[in-house]
């Protein structure tokens, strides 16, 4: 099941992503750089409050197996999509086909125009899987460490009854 985030969802959201920069990124990315993307979690207390704060704010898909987060995507409300994190053990499952089908249709539901990311070299497969392209290859830079991405987008066409 495919649904938006609820109250403590957050635990599982910020070990998923964590876990996936670590253990997926980890064929694409430096040591140096998936420390710099995953953030320290020395502070469990302190990453937890900061991960529920944004969940609350950003209200993300979350697809839910067996009573438990496996995958997550935030959907701003101009289109933007930022973070897209599976459950390594859950990768290559469908669980981010599914929850990406519902993201596209909540971008219908809002009439939107596109969809646009900044994808990992990671995640690059996956959503021209999903009918992206890319518009341009781009460098995030967290502190001072670079991280090359693309940006990504999706035209969102309207289907005809």
């Amino acid at each position: 099941m495919v649904r938006t985030y609820q109250n403590g969802d957050h635990h599982s959201i910020g070990r998923i992503y964590h876990e996936a920069i670590h253990r997926l990124a980890c064929r694409d990315y430096t040591e140096e750089q998936l420390a710099a993307w995953a953030g320290r979690e020395a502070d469990r207390g302190k990453w937890s409050r900061d991960w529920q704060a944004r969940c609350e704010r950003k209200r993300p898909f979350v697809k839910v197996l067996d009573d438990r987060v496996v995958g997550f995507m935030e959907l701003d409300p101009d289109g933007h999509i930022d973070c897209t994190f599976v459950d390594p053990d859950h990768a290559g499952q469908g669980v981010m086909d599914e929850i990406m089908a519902e993201v596209k249709r909540e971008a219908l539901r809002l009439g939107l125009e596109k969809l646009y990311a900044e994808v990992s070299i990671t995640a690059r497969r996956f959503f021209e899987r999903q009918g992206f392209v890319r518009v341009r290859d781009n460098t995030a830079v967290i502190g001072e460490i670079e991280l090359a991405n693309f940006i990504m987008e999706w035209k969102v066409v309207p289907t005809t009854p």
